[in-house]
């Protein structure tokens, strides 16, 4: 792989170096040093960025054209819009505290996490509905 490759993998997904350094379990330096190609940086540490990378959504092209890509979800955005009416309905049947208490503090802590996997649902499909189907 070329240094480039593994920037603009880490730039398509959104990540950070210090994200994908933490992710695999390694120090910013070696991902800094992965990126210029550095000779110093281990097979294996290149193995694990590349894992974590493909993992997050990153298909590497290789060939005449070295590059990178989004990988197509395999959800379709039908399958994941039926995801999120789902989720829309789990949202608003969670009530509304009265007062408090413990149970109400659990019910805003449910509420948050739904509507924080909704937002991630919505984000997929948009990104999906973005992609051009592959040749």
């Amino acid at each position: 792989m070329i240094e480039g490759q593994w920037r603009a993998a880490r730039a398509l997904i959104g990540w950070s170096q210090t994200e994908l350094a933490e992710t695999i379990g390694v120090s910013v330096l070696t991902i800094k040093r992965l990126e210029s190609g550095g000779r110093i940086v281990s097979e294996e540490m290149r193995t694990r960025a590349k894992a974590a990378l493909e993992a997050a959504g990153v298909e590497f092209t290789n060939g005449d054209a070295p590059g990178v890509r989004l990988r197509r979800d395999p959800k379709g955005a039908d399958e994941i819009s039926r995801q999120i009416e789902a989720l829309e309905h789990k949202i608003s049947r969670i009530p509304r505290p009265a007062e408090p208490s413990p149970e109400a503090g659990m019910n805003l802590m449910r509420k948050a996490v739904a509507e924080n996997d909704l937002r991630e649902l919505r984000n997929r499909r948009s990104r999906n509905k973005t992609k051009r189907p592959p040749k």
